[in-house]
């Protein structure tokens, strides 16, 4: 660069490419800010002066030796033709640069990028020379800084110049070398901007807080590193402490169960007609079912008597087939098809109905059977969650205002965090980070982590939905009657009357998982007259009251049914630099092709 008397710039730029394979073309972008401007601009090589008016466009061709000019949006765009081939060439680009240098009352200031932050490619090594109008002393009027200082480099400072060189400057970062000289160098001001005020002292104030900051910056992750216990635990308030409040309020305000006046221990009978599949997801506070609610409904349906049960006795392996058993089974076949069916009671009719078929078939039998065809089965039994879903939804038993404020909530972690990560990645410096865009990138994790916290609590429904005043009381009862059902082998009071009371007790208690202790209960206080007239409890082979469902092993039947009616699997795979500079004008990249 050679600054001219009236303050504009003559510059030239020697750009050295090395290529591997053949190439034709190469660009420079050079950006203008308000006030700036270049013209005069040369392309050359050597001893050979290229010629304009060529193709500005990117990837497009041209005669060798020729060159364009074009205005890009904020800037100008040199485009150069050539023909090389694995070769190292080196271009001459001149221009001048009017407008760059901004001359106060008391000095010059030419700030210039002397290497673009938008080069694709790394930079070995860059020199650049700043020649005065004229010599003067070195003063404290006459200065020179190199930025970023994270860029390996060292300026100097001649009576007549100024000299910066720089080694090993990554790809996409800037190289900035800032002069300051006096005013009376220059003899006009007609290629600079004026500005009638004095400028030395607040330029230097700029360098020396650019350095300062650099150094605060450095000194502030230091002091993170040093301390990784606080910054761990700063980060663990940050990243959990909102969301874990949010999480609070919303139990407090959505979540916690209202207190009832209902206060007793035991329910000797199912507290309502509610269906048994709809019992246990009340208590759990949910909506998803599983294989015992399958269950206890494909027995609420033996019991009232759409299928008709038969006891049977059925041989079964054991200790590998050495020896053989006889247990305890039940042959079902189709009854009366005209009793009346829930929604979520047909799809279980159609998966035991394409069982059974017309001769009937045994409960030990069913897992094969559906497994034989599982596709279908699986979609029936899709069908039965959902079903049943929808008539809990029916009962108004829940209330899940809470669900919209985590929503909420989850919402702007996630956009606040898309936001900080996004400023702070965008500026951050690999080589220099700021303190700035640290905080930045940790609160959006942060923010992220809070997101994550509270899209897990979302599945945990009892934090944020509650049972409504009367689904309350109903669970309430049920749980009492749970109790009931679990502590009933071991209770002395009155065993029920009814044999339809019986067989409830064991289509609850399938319901509930217990089904084993009801059985127990029933060996030990189920009068044999009524037992003789089950279709749920039979004797077995060795005429034991009860123990003939045992062998059939309930609990068993029940998983069997859940693994049997899963989806098929899927198969699939002067000293040094200084400060953070980021003021000059000039700069820009290019490339080749």
């Amino acid at each position: 660069m050679r600054i001219q008397p009236d303050g504009s710039l003559l510059v030239r730029e020697q750009i050295a490419f090395d290529f591997d394979g053949p190439f034709s073309g190469a660009y420079r972008d050079i950006p203008l800010r308000k006030g700036e401007s270049i013209d005069h601009v040369t392309v050359s090589e050597g001893t050979t002066r290229y010629r304009p008016g060529a193709n500005t466009e990117l990837g497009g061709f041209d005669l060798p030796s020729t060159y364009g000019v074009a205005r890009i949006d904020k800037g100008i765009r040199i485009v150069w033709h050539y023909a090389a081939n694995t070769e190292r060439r080196t271009f001459d680009i001149s221009y001048r640069f009017r407008g760059l240098a901004v001359a106060y009352d008391d000095v010059v200031d030419v700030n210039l990028n002397v290497w673009g932050d938008n080069w694709p490619a790394a930079l070995r090594r860059l020199t650049a020379s700043m020649q005065l109008p004229q010599q003067t002393q070195l003063s404290p009027s006459y200065r020179v800084w190199g930025s970023p200082v994270w860029v390996q480099g060292t300026v100097t400072r001649l009576p007549d110049r100024s000299l910066l060189q720089a080694a090993g400057v990554p790809a996409h970062q800037f190289v900035e070398m800032r002069v300051v000289f006096p005013r009376s160098l220059l003899t006009s001001t007609a290629g600079a901007q004026v500005r009638h005020e004095y400028g030395l002292q607040k330029i230097v104030a700029e360098e020396l807080g650019s350095q300062r900051g650099y150094e605060h910056d450095r000194e502030r992750i230091d002091d993170a590193k040093r301390h990784l216990g606080r910054t761990a635990l700063y980060l663990l308030l940050l990243g959990q402490g909102p969301a874990l409040a949010l999480m609070l309020l919303v139990w407090l305000v959505y979540g916690r169960e209202r207190k009832t006046r209902y206060d007793r221990e035991y329910e000797q009978e199912p507290p309502s007609d509610t269906e048994p599949a709809l019992v246990p997801p009340l208590l759990r506070q949910e909506t998803t079912i599983g294989s015992n609610e399958f269950t206890a409904t494909l027995f609420d349906l033996i019991r009232r008597g759409r299928y008709k049960s038969t006891p049977v006795t059925t041989e079964r392996s054991i200790w590998g087939g050495v020896r053989h058993q006889d247990v305890a089974d039940l042959q079902l076949t189709v009854a009366d098809k005209s009793v009346a069916l829930a929604n979520f009671e047909e799809p279980v009719t159609r998966v035991v109905d394409s069982v059974v078929g017309d001769h009937g078939e045994r409960l030990t039998r069913f897992r094969d059977k559906i497994e034989s065809d599982r596709k279908t089965n699986s979609q029936r039994f899709t069908s039965f969650k959902k079903d049943v879903s929808s008539a809990i939804d029916g009962h108004d038993w829940y209330l899940s205002d809470g669900l919209r404020l985590l929503g909420l909530g989850i919402m702007v972690f996630v956009v606040v965090a898309i936001v900080l990560l996004w400023l702070g990645i965008h500026g951050f410096r690999s080589a220099a980070p700021r303190w700035s865009d640290v905080v930045l990138v940790a609160l959006g994790v942060c923010a992220a982590a809070n997101a994550v916290t509270l899209i897990a609590a979302g599945t945990r429904t009892r934090l944020w939905r509650r049972r409504t005043k009367a689904g309350q009381v109903e669970a309430e009862r049920w749980e009492a009657f749970r109790r009931y059902l679990t502590d009933f082998p071991r209770l002395q009071e009155a065993p029920p009357a009814t044999l339809e009371l019986w067989e409830r007790f064991l289509v609850y208690g399938i319901a509930f998982g217990i089904a084993e202790r009801v059985l127990q209960g029933a060996h030990l206080h189920m009068p044999e007259e009524l037992h003789d007239q089950s279709a749920l409890y039979w004797i077995t082979p060795t005429g034991d009251l009860g123990s003939g469902p045992t062998a059939l092993a309930i609990g068993d039947l029940s998983s069997g049914f859940g693994s049997a009616l899963a989806p098929p699997a899927s198969s699939g795979g002067g000293g040094g630099f200084s400060g953070g500079g980021g003021g000059g004008g000039g700069g820009g990249g290019g490339g080749a092709w």
